[in-house]
């Protein structure tokens, strides 16, 4: 059975030793938490990753289906990035990493 869940937009919290060492695994948590208490954020999934092999710029977040990675997140840009997905603003621009050229 297929079925649909109310998913639109993930965000992914890198895994890898290095973005763990600086903090990934509670920025996660935190963006988990900010989500549950926000109802504009509902629709918003937070999951760990594997590593994006992108250490020396972590903790890396990356940002579906939009294709960002955003480097250098820390709890203040998390949680500014969390106000821009909710008030469908661009995304967190200053610590743009990456953009996937065949999201969406």
């Amino acid at each position: 059975m297929n079925k649909k869940i109310p998913i639109d937009h993930h965000l992914l919290f890198c895994t890898g030793n290095k973005c763990m060492g600086k903090g990934s695994e509670d920025l996660k948590i935190l963006a988990q938490n900010i989500r549950d208490q926000t109802p504009g954020l509902s629709t918003l999934l937070v999951t760990k990753m594997g590593c994006l092999k992108q250490c020396e710029s972590g903790p890396m977040v990356a940002l579906y289906p939009e294709g960002f990675w955003f480097s250098d997140m820390n709890t203040s840009r998390t949680v500014k990035l969390l106000d821009q997905i909710r008030d469908h603003r661009p995304p967190l621009p200053e610590n743009l990493y990456f953009v996937l050229d065949n999201a969406e």
